[in-house]
């Protein structure tokens, strides 16, 4: 007779694991890319004249202030916010929750206004008899993260499980009903 009860194996889960951290490293490597300069397809007359090279000078031109700026992308420090809610409650979709979820999140990231998150993970944990139980923290962490555009959508991207997703948080030392957004911004 078979002890397999259905789930997947520690193996089988830190595979998906690894994949998804993985896709994270790719987002924040390619979001810190320089985007090439392009070149102006209509240059001004003087600007052709100064563009070509001066045989007597032998020192190179110093870069532009356009050449200087800051590139885009993805700001590679993040900043982590926690909220703590009834996770059934949310989870059901309770306005009462949701309304709750609003205040503690605009509460939260007062301290970031004018910053743009454009990338958004959220760690839920759902205790049961002392054990985090993953699938419900799975869900919590989804139904906070489907929340959080409506919460505050002039500083979150719209809903997409692409740019913001749920998973669930195993620490020893968290709290059932917590939930830790983690926060990728924008460089500006």
């Amino acid at each position: 007779m078979s002890r397999d009860s259905g789930r997947p194996g520690g193996t089988y889960l830190a595979g998906w694991l690894f994949a998804d951290l993985l896709l994270v490293i790719v987002l924040v490597v390619l979001g810190s890319e320089v985007p090439a300069a392009a070149p102006d397809p209509h240059p001004s007359p003087t600007a052709a004249a100064t563009a070509a090279p001066d045989p007597s000078r032998s020192s190179s031109p110093s870069p532009a202030p356009a050449d200087t700026a800051r590139p885009g992308g993805l700001d590679p420090v993040t900043v982590s916010v926690g909220i703590r809610l009834d996770p059934d409650a949310l989870i059901a979709g309770r306005p009462s929750e949701t309304a709750e979820l609003t205040r503690q999140v605009n509460e939260e990231i007062k301290r970031y206004t004018g910053r743009t998150a454009a990338f958004v993970m959220v760690f839920g944990t759902v205790r049961s008899g002392g054990a985090v139980d993953t699938g419900r923290s799975d869900a919590y962490a989804t139904a906070v993260a489907r929340q959080l555009p409506q919460a505050a959508p002039r500083f979150f991207p719209p809903y997409s499980e692409k740019i913001i997703r749920g998973y669930h948080d195993s620490g020893q030392d968290i709290p059932s009903g917590t939930a830790r957004i983690e926060l990728f911004f924008l460089l500006s």
